[in-house]
Formats: structure tokens, sequence, C-alpha cells
């Protein structure tokens, strides 16, 4: 799951198309760039946007069932110039947390294991298909350290690989300013 965020043109709906090809990447990219200013985001990030934005009114957004919540939705429906400053105290929050001296810090997380009738351990792909077929299916949680910086794996979790498409998304906003934020 990811959110698919564009700078939109506001009188015509349309994505807004930079000059040249960049190579700003997301959860997919485009092989030789992309003129679009379009971001495909991983959900994976989702906690650090929350944490970073909770309480902060401008990025208050309805969760669709009536219910206030914040994140990186915040910014759709605002214009390019609008989102800058609050991208960049997204940033600032997510690097004042994960941050030490100027160090990224390392942090636990908990995973899970799983493992089929036999004991042996499966991915989680695999359990979920034998628990959807009746399977007996068992789990265990343990903890695992991150470094919270970030690293070659898009897909994992940290702050670090959090923040790297909030600058994409602030060069979007600086190339078209009057454009508006639209996703999901």
């Amino acid at each position: 799951m990811s959110y698919d965020i564009s700078l939109k043109d506001r009188v015509t709906g349309k994505t807004l198309m930079a000059e040249t090809e960049h190579m700003m990447r997301g959860g997919t990219y485009a092989m030789n760039g992309t003129r679009e200013m379009w971001l495909n985001i991983t959900w994976n990030y989702a906690s650090y946007y929350y944490d970073a934005t909770e309480g902060d009114e401008r990025f208050a957004n309805d969760g669709g069932n009536g219910e206030i919540m914040y994140g990186i939705r915040g910014i759709y429906g605002k214009s390019g110039a609008e989102s800058i400053p609050m991208l960049k105290d997204m940033i600032a929050r997510i690097e004042a947390k994960y941050k030490a001296n100027g160090e990224w810090i390392t942090t636990t997380r908990e995973k899970q294991r799983w493992f089929d009738e036999n004991g042996t351990e499966i991915e989680y792909g695999k359990a979920l298909s034998a628990m959807l077929n009746g399977g007996k299916v068992q789990s265990e949680s343990y903890e695992i350290e991150v470094n919270e910086g970030p690293n070659d794996d898009y897909w994992e979790p940290t702050a670090g690989n959090a923040i790297k498409p909030l600058y994409s998304l602030m060069a979007m906003a600086q190339m078209f300013p009057d454009g508006e934020w639209e996703g999901d």
C-alpha cells in the first residue's frame, strides 16, 4: 500500500509536468526519469509522518469517517507554496526525534516470526495463506535494533528513509508553487 501524491494544475486538474525529466524516486519510478510531478510513497513511513504532524492543525485532515487525522495527507488541497514550510517542519521534527548530536540513533522494533505446524519457520505470505486455508500457524515476537538513518532498502521504515520523499515533494513544490497537492 502507498500514497500516490501529485501536484496538479488548479484549473485543469491535470498533473503538472516539468520541462525536463527528473529522477525523484519513491515506491515506483520511471527508468529514464519522468516529467510528471508525481511521487509514490510507501505507507511503511506513515508512523513517522503521523508522529511529526500530530497536533499541528495545518496537517489536520478528515480520515474518512469524520475522525481528524494528521500525517502527509495534510498537504492535500494545499498549494505547493503552502506546503513548503509544512514539509520543512516535518523533516525538522523527524530529525529532532531520531538524531542525536547530528547522528541517527538506533531504536528497537518488534517483529514477528511465523512457524508452520511442524515448527519450521516460514515467510509471512505462506503463514497468511496457511491461516486462510485453515492451517495451523504459530508466531512469536522478537526485538531487532534499527539504525534510523537512510539505507538502500527503500521499503525499510526508518526516519532517514521517510525523509527522502519529503525532500522530493518539497522540490516539486518549489518548481510549481501554484500547483495543488492531490493524493491517495
